[in-house]
């Protein structure tokens, strides 16, 4: 009887965390803890928004748009619509006093069951998705320059896109401290790549190739479904920007300096996007984005071919740069998970010598790897574009219920009520539609969300699980420990 009560079960809770978890702490101001400045937020915010989506992106945002004006169009709309978004983000980040993400957001307003539906959908609609796409843009921009005239073969894609996720897994997991010695290197590689692109078409429009702006506005789809899937698609190109809710402990006076990080980071990447985007179209027509994936590479062949490898290199280390970022963000995020009781306890570990969450790491590579294998590019970014909307409706809802509980506590930054409201009701709208637009594919998205419920009741809230299934969990845990010598916290 005393080894089944030692046993750990997969998905058990101390009795500190349990509180920790249904407590409803008041609102205080976190303090800037470190020594970050209103440049290097603004750098982290350009780096870290959008990432390599613009060069990935286009031919699924062309599908739902259809011309150039209304892509071009879509671009400064997602960007004010996210803009708009992050400040609410800010809001409710600083409220809080664990600065630490939105499923801290839904742990601490709305409780234990909303923060483990928060992390069951980002885990396999973000973080296994997000790991695979960028993996795929980085082995595909690698292959295609040998390829110029047509798409490589996929099957060689997702090889080369599984090597190189576990080649980074490793490298996170070994060697931490270099990756990070390089890691602003390889985030600066997308503003270098975004500058020649938009040069380049810059300098074709001056030497009069204008036939491709004639007519903007030829075969614009305009129906609510496809504006809807256009605006899921600007939340994928600007996605990355929720990094402020990890700034803030590391900033120099966060509620004067990050409202302004914020629209000055949106400024630059707004006007990054919309110029890259309309370079591309000095030489390429929709027609054209459509039969490539690697538009950045089709755009360098057709304007000066030897360029083509630079083009090509710059890409793969921008998606490298953000793959490496991700992995060691999401494990943080599912290590903070696992030790409130909503992951695997065997994840809420770090390896002694390199004090890296390697259970969580070898867990999500894996299943990164499974996507990889069996999606698609479109199904990798719609997955994620889901997401990121119920993300936003649910911080939007935080935001709203500490509006409403805590009316008085003083808010250091303080969006419009109005401006909340808007977005709430905008995102789900555009959520509603899009599910409309696609039901078939976003079918799985939404049964993975609905599968959260069983899975709470049976990981979280059912204690009494039988003793040979404790011991077994716990037999794993102890097996995991031993082999990758992992020290629980």
């Amino acid at each position: 009887m005393e080894r089944s009560k030692e046993a750990a079960s997969l998905f058990s809770k101390n009795d500190e965390l349990e509180q920790a978890s249904s407590a409803r702490p008041e609102m205080v101001q976190p303090r800037a803890r470190g020594s970050l400045s209103l440049f290097n937020a603004c750098s982290i915010l350009v780096s870290s928004t959008g990432s390599s989506g613009i060069f990935i992106i286009m031919s699924t945002l062309i599908r739902y748009t259809g011309s150039m004006a209304f892509t071009l169009i879509t671009l400064v709309v997602a960007g004010l619509l996210n803009f708009s978004l992050s400040r609410c983000f800010t809001e409710v980040a600083v409220c809080l006093p664990n600065v630490g993400g939105p499923y801290l957001f839904q742990l601490h307003v709305f409780g234990p069951f909303a923060a483990f539906l928060f992390i069951w959908g980002f885990l396999f609609l973000v973080i296994v998705p997000a790991w695979g796409l960028l993996a795929y843009t980085a082995a595909l921009y690698i292959l295609q320059p040998i390829f110029p005239n047509c798409r490589p073969p996929d099957d060689a894609v997702k090889l080369l896109s599984v090597c190189m996720l576990v080649l980074i897994v490793v490298l996170n997991c070994m060697y931490p401290k270099y990756v990070g010695r390089v890691q602003t290197l390889l985030a600066s590689t997308k503003m270098v790549a975004s500058v020649i692109i938009i040069i380049a078409g810059a300098i074709r429009l001056a030497q009069g190739e204008t036939e491709n702006f004639k007519d903007p506005f030829e075969n614009t789809h305009l129906t609510p479904g496809n504006i809807a899937m256009s605006v899921l698609a600007g939340m994928f190109i600007y996605g990355g920007w929720q990094i402020i809710t990890f700034l803030l402990e590391e900033m120099k006076k966060p509620a004067e300096h990050l409202p302004k990080a914020l629209g000055i980071s949106f400024v630059i990447v707004v006007l990054q996007n919309v110029l890259t985007v309309a370079a591309y179209f000095v030489i390429m027509t929709p027609a054209d984005m459509l039969q490539s994936d690697a538009v950045a590479v089709m755009f360098m062949d057709r304007v000066y071919r030897p360029m083509t490898p630079v083009i090509s290199i710059l890409v793969t280390t921008t998606s490298i740069s953000a793959l490496n970022a991700v992995i060691l963000g999401h494990s943080k995020t599912i290590f903070a998970a696992a030790t409130r009781g909503h992951m695997p306890k065997v994840f809420a570990t770090l390896n002694k010598r390199y004090s890296t969450p390697w259970a969580a790491m070898i867990f999500l590579s894996f299943l990164g790897i499974a996507v990889i294998m069996t999606g698609s590019l479109n199904q990798m970014i719609e997955s994620i574009s889901f997401f990121a909307v119920c993300m936003s409706i649910s911080v939007l809802l935080c935001l709203l219920a500490l509006r409403w509980k805590q009316p008085q506590s003083e808010r250091t930054v303080k969006v419009w009520l109005g401006t909340a409201v808007f977005q709430l009701i905008l995102n789900a709208a555009v959520l509603g539609l899009s599910v409309y637009r696609n039901p078939v594919q976003m079918t799985i998205p939404i049964i993975i969300l609905c599968s959260s419920v069983p899975a709470y009741a049976v990981f979280i809230l059912w204690k009494s699980k039988p003793i040979p299934v404790q011991k077994l969990l716990g037999k794993i845990t102890q097996l995991a420990q031993k082999i990758l010598v992992l020290e629980i916290f």
